[in-house]
């Protein structure tokens, strides 16, 4: 009898690991895929990126034990410009991105999704912590990882079903601690490897937009520091600041600073000494993707939803309210902290994910 054939992506890291072992354990014909996205220019040899952070012999060694097939897909010029590119301009327009959940659509799924159809494979397994539910009629709807410390849904809002009907998470239903169990269980070498803390390419030592403006060659725009009206520093670039951001702003004012709002155009950043002045209850946003591909709120109308603008963020309750331009007013139950342009907002329904968008316009 011939057996199902999938491909699993392989990252180096232990939840990924698992999910293969589990998938040969269910007996599929398993096909493990790593994407290289590492720059090929020696200046930015130091450069983290996801594949040079994730070790190629630790990769070999678990395709080894699980006696699977495999094979490194050489992804950076198309990483470069779907994901680095528009990240980059995204910070030197004064805005916060999170690459992540683009990287998860158009390089993690989208190359996966090609490798399949070259392959002949019906599937494609990875070792994100979230949860896919079937009906009889063939809907797929999304849901949280049942480890709530690990789970991952937030940055998947930008698939659709259509995506997700050849997707399946094998350690979302399970808790981390489990994971760890069964790669050591296996002998997989993955088993006590630390979980990956920072972003996937970082320079160590060097801000986030900051790696970004160099890898890209983009220019920088340095401004001035304003509290109250008056100027009280001078700063590199706006690429290298977020809303709400206390740490690294090297200005003095005897108390603590925080970054309130980013103009891109002066080049200048407004400091505020009161926390309270960070705090919203509305915003815009943007480039909407629901799950099920149609909007869950008519025009005129409203929903209720639990909302998430961070990944480690707590759910909050907020109300859906469309604009006339496809955006979506986010009415929240209870003032936020730091509302960043640039970020994704994440609509949920108890643990199921709707849907998301862009942080836009807060108000």
């Amino acid at each position: 009898m011939k057996r199902e054939k999938v491909i699993v992506a392989l990252s180096g890291g232990v939840d990924s690991s698992v999910a293969a072992a589990l998938a040969v354990r269910a007996g599929y014909e398993v096909i493990g895929a790593t994407l290289r996205m590492k720059h090929p220019d020696p200046a930015f040899s130091a450069v983290q990126f996801c594949a040079s952070k994730n070790d190629e012999a630790v990769v070999d060694e678990v395709v080894r034990k699980l006696g699977i097939e495999h094979h490194y897909l050489e992804c950076f010029p198309q990483f470069f410009k779907q994901v680095l590119q528009p990240g980059a301009l995204e910070y030197g327009a004064g805005r916060t991105p999170n690459p992540c959940c683009v990287c998860n659509q158009v390089m993690k799924f989208g190359v996966l999704e090609e490798l399949a159809e070259t392959l002949g494979a019906t599937r494609i397994f990875t070792g994100h912590y979230a949860k896919i539910r079937r009906s009889a009629d063939g809907t797929v709807r999304l849901f949280r990882g049942d480890d709530p410390h690990k789970d991952q849904s937030y940055f998947l809002y930008r698939l659709t079903r259509r995506e997700l009907r050849k997707v399946d998470f094998p350690v979302g239903s399970m808790a981390k601690t489990d994971v760890r169990a069964v790669a050591a269980e296996l002998g997989l070498p993955t088993s006590r490897k630390p979980d990956s803390q920072d972003a996937c390419f970082q320079v160590s030592g060097e801000c986030f937009g900051e790696t970004l403006r160099r890898v890209c060659g983009l220019p920088s725009k340095p401004g001035a520091f304003l509290y109250r009206g008056k100027i009280v520093g001078r700063h590199r670039g706006v690429h290298c600041y977020t809303i709400g951001q206390r740490k690294g702003l090297g200005v003095a004012l005897g108390v603590p600073a925080y970054v309130a709002a980013i103009d891109p155009e002066s080049g200048n950043i407004l400091l505020e000494t009161d926390e309270e002045a960070l705090l919203r209850r509305e915003f815009d946003v943007e480039q909407i993707n629901w799950i099920s591909g149609v909007a869950p709120v008519a025009e005129g109308g409203s929903r209720r939803v639990s909302l998430q603008i961070r990944y480690r963020s707590a759910p909050s309750g907020a109300e859906l309210e469309p604009l006339a331009d496809g955006r979506m007013r986010v009415h929240c139950d209870q003032l936020l902290r730091a509302v960043t342009p640039g970020q994704a907002a994440v609509f949920y329904n108890g643990d199921e994910l709707l849907g998301g968008g862009v942080i836009c316009d807060v108000v």
